[in-house]
């Protein structure tokens, strides 16, 4: 009897494995799905991620139970689609470049799935030759048993043409072409690849999300700087070339009006003023207690003095601007740097009191009164930048864009990235917690 049940046992495992290796282990198709005319391709390793999933919910199971359960008139996707083993999405900068397209997804049942996309808020496009369906920046078109997710890079973009020409198209990369090849030789989560030879990897892993590679990027240029204490809590220096086109999507006429109407300063002028050199250094963030007095009046208009505490997050800050044109004078002349009671102050940011300071390589505008220079060596990059999550949570800034209640965004530790003079790029966003998988944590979070 026992050696039966050890039959069983040793042939359970065998069959789980092969089952494994099946579907987890198996060569992954990427010819034939991505147009000739696409010049930049992001590979998807679909069922390499599932695989850290797996493995996270064999070691945490009640992470992901669902007690409340699915509602029965609720459609699920799992239901309405083939998930691919992988996804490619594609672009170029003629035909292709308002969005970025997926490769095609078979459809188990398309009614079904078009329930889903009205369920999850999308609404219907009307074509003659396309199913359309759009919320926000998604548009997925479906014809017959296949569909198509195209990601605008602009709202108001329209993609419909180029997913009727995608679905008609005919010319597609091979395995051994140029543009796959790097793809092909990936074992990485993710890797992107475009016809300039940038290449970069990234990948999942316990307790750190990283990408690294080769990226020609011009929008940076080198910039050399004094390295930040360790203690710091966040820290940017780029040397941003502001005649790149990509910064200059940025700088909309409507972008220019809204900053005019906040600071009262011309954006142009500003820009035209500035080299593109940027240091930011958040040296860290303290409580401040003020008491605040004010008055009221009783009954027989006696006045009444009142007080109240009033804790206020400041920050250790340091913002320096590279120039080439006297960026001082012009914010001197716009009445944005002003003299008060013998201090030279930035007064365009009312929030806390900024000091101003004209130096040999630009503009410095700080909050401490007599900063303390860097005595740490000086480095060249195209970009480095830090924020150690952790530190600022512990003590955010009022008027903070990183919402502090945020569940996921207390799982991350700091958040690095870095572009260095011979173009090899690494960023890395790592967890506080190291006993689990980066995306386990993200979907499952404790």
């Amino acid at each position: 009897m026992r050696k039966k049940l050890g039959y069983l046992f040793v042939a359970i495992c065998v069959a789980l494995l092969v089952l494994y290796f099946f579907r987890y282990k198996r060569a992954l198709k990427i010819e034939d799905k991505i147009p000739k005319t696409a010049t930049e391709v992001v590979h998807i390793n679909v069922r390499q991620i599932e695989q850290h999933l797996l493995f996270d919910a064999l070691k945490n199971p009640l992470k992901y139970i669902d007690l409340k359960g699915r509602k029965k008139d609720k459609v699920s996707l799992r239901r309405t689609i083939s998930i691919p083993r992988n996804m490619l999405f594609f672009t170029n900068t003629s035909t292709l470049k308002s969005a970025w397209f997926s490769s095609f997804i078979s459809l188990k049942k398309r009614d079904a799935f078009e329930r889903y996309l009205l369920q999850e808020g999308f609404q219907e496009i009307k074509n003659n030759e396309l199913g359309l369906f759009g919320k926000g920046r998604l548009v997925i078109g479906i014809l017959h048993e296949k569909m198509m997710i195209a990601f605008k890079k602009r709202q108001n973009e329209s993609v419909v043409d180029a997913l009727q020409d995608l679905f008609q198209e005919t010319n597609f990369y091979q395995k051994d072409d140029g543009l796959l090849k790097l793809i092909s030789n990936s074992e990485s989560d993710l890797s992107y690849v475009n016809t300039a030879d940038n290449f970069l990897e990234g990948n999942f892993k316990n307790d750190l999300f990283e990408i690294k590679g080769n990226v020609i990027f011009e929008l940076f240029n080198d910039i050399s700087f004094r390295e930040p204490s360790e203690n710091t809590v966040g820290f940017i220096a780029a040397q941003i070339n502001n005649e790149h086109p990509f910064f200059k999507s940025f700088v909309t006429e409507d972008v220019k009006r809204k900053f005019d109407d906040v600071t009262k300063l011309s954006l142009d002028s500003i820009v035209n003023k500035w080299n593109g050199n940027l240091v930011l250094n958040l040296k860290s963030v303290d409580k401040r207690i003020d008491t605040i007095v004010t008055y009221e009046y009783d009954d027989d208009f006696n006045k009444l003095e009142k007080k109240s505490i009033q804790e206020l997050s400041v920050p250790d800050v340091r913002f320096e601007l590279g120039d080439k044109d006297s960026l001082y004078s012009y914010f001197s002349h716009s009445n944005a740097i002003k003299t008060v009671d013998g201090d030279t102050l930035f007064t365009s940011i009312p929030l806390y009191k900024m000091f101003a300071r004209n130096q040999d390589d630009g503009l410095h505008i700080f909050t401490q009164k007599q900063p303390n220079k860097s005595a740490n060596k000086e480095v060249s990059y195209k970009l480095k930048a830090f924020l150690d999550t952790k530190k600022y949570m512990e003590t955010p800034l009022e008027f903070s864009s990183i919402p502090a209640k945020n569940s996921r965004v207390r799982l991350i530790e700091n958040v690095s990235a870095e572009l260095s003079i011979n173009d090899e790029f690494l960023m890395q966003v790592r967890l506080r917690a190291a006993d689990r998988n980066f995306i386990g944590q993200f979907i499952k979070p404790d």
